[in-house]
């Protein structure tokens, strides 16, 4: 089973390094690894010594890299994309684009490198792939598209399935239109491209949820701001059931305040990294902690029938960051820039809420 690790932490404080770093640890270690940068700046080729390339690069024993550029991406599955309009547009209807001349929205980057990571993990090519993305918002949105896709799909698969395309189109295009959608979007091809759907959204939701699949590790340094932020990125990772497994404290061989960065931290351990002097990389990989020790860490959300009760695990916020909804049989948690909804148990469903408070780092509802 392959792994995926990743790192979250305010910008400039060592991702990509500690990215190399990780994966030559591995490497050591006898495990196949790809290192995947999505970054655009060559600081990742400075540190490799070598010219990085849009597909898998062999560069020393067991360790492969590879840097996710968008555009490539777009023309490795442009074929696909066509293949699949292509069930739903007439022959007599010709569409001629490229993928050299698509413009590039955002969301893009999100998207395209969600499904490249998830065709490395499926190949069964490597032990564990390292991510090096942007390491902030942008990459949980990335790493919480199952999770959001889900809840999209919940949502609106009942009004999609009910949906009687031809009227639509009649009564917008008339008898034309509406042969035309009933040609080619029968009730058959909706259900298969539905049942897909929800297949991938399982497979990639049994991933993330899954901190032996896939876990993240905060950079950050001594720095109030970076530390901060790294508790921030700790709650929001939450949002999306990404566990975080342990900090990375680099730039530092020893630090006067370590106690209250353990404590500001907690449960999470500490680890004291030195900066990377002229390449020599051995002062760093002694001082990484053992990646093939999955530490024990509270589970993002629980639920206790007995006591009436959802705990949702939201270290970095404070009171005022953290907004709760009940609407029907979901709750809505608002933290760190993202909504969450938690379907409940059957328990708990269309039960009063009878108390909701912050007690850091849970937010416990109560029924």
């Amino acid at each position: 089973m392959s792994r995926i690790i990743t790192f979250l932490g305010k910008a400039c404080t060592g991702q990509t390094t500690l990215a190399v770093a990780t994966a030559k640890w591995f490497a050591k270690n006898s495990q196949r690894v790809l290192l995947v940068t999505h970054n655009p700046s060559p600081y990742a080729e400075v540190l490799l010594e070598t010219s990085l390339k849009p597909v898998p690069l062999h560069i020393a024993p067991l360790l492969d890299v590879v840097q996710l550029q968008t555009t490539v991406l777009l023309e490795q599955v442009w074929d696909e994309v066509k293949k699949w309009l292509a069930l739903y547009i007439p022959d007599s209807v010709k569409v001629d684009v490229y993928s050299g001349e698509v413009v590039i929205l955002p969301g893009f980057d999100s998207l395209l490198g969600f499904n490249a990571l998830q065709q490395y993990y499926q190949s069964d090519d490597y032990d564990v792939i390292i991510y090096d993305g942007r390491g902030d918002l942008e990459s949980l949105r990335l790493f919480g598209l199952p999770e959001s896709a889900d809840w999209y799909f919940r949502r609106f698969r009942e009004v999609f399935e009910s949906l009687d395309l031809s009227k639509i189109a009649d009564s917008i295009g008339g008898p034309i239109a509406s042969a035309f959608v009933a040609a080619n979007m029968d009730s058959r091809k909706v259900h298969e491209a539905i049942g897909q759907i929800q297949s991938w959204i399982t497979k990639s939701l049994a991933v993330v949820g899954d901190a032996k699949r896939l876990t993240a590790y905060l950079v950050t340094t001594d720095e109030v701001g970076a530390t901060r932020e790294a508790r921030w990125l700790w709650g929001s990772a939450q949002q999306i059931d990404l566990r975080v497994s342990g900090v990375l404290l680099y730039q530092s061989h020893a630090v006067e305040n370590k106690a209250l960065l353990d404590e500001a931290f907690s449960p999470l351990e500490v680890n004291l990294i030195p900066r990377l002097q002229k390449l020599d990389w051995e002062p760093l990989l002694q001082a990484l902690p053992d990646f093939n020790n999955i530490p024990h860490i509270p589970q993002p959300l629980t639920f206790d029938l007995q006591q009436r009760q959802v705990k949702v695990f939201l270290p970095g916020f404070t009171k005022q960051q953290v907004k709760l909804t009940i609407l029907g049989t979901e709750l809505t948690v608002e933290a760190g820039e993202q909504r969450r909804n938690i379907v409940l148990p059957k328990e708990l469903r269309n039960q009063p809420v009878v108390g909701g408070k912050f007690e850091e780092p849970y937010l416990i509802i109560s029924f």
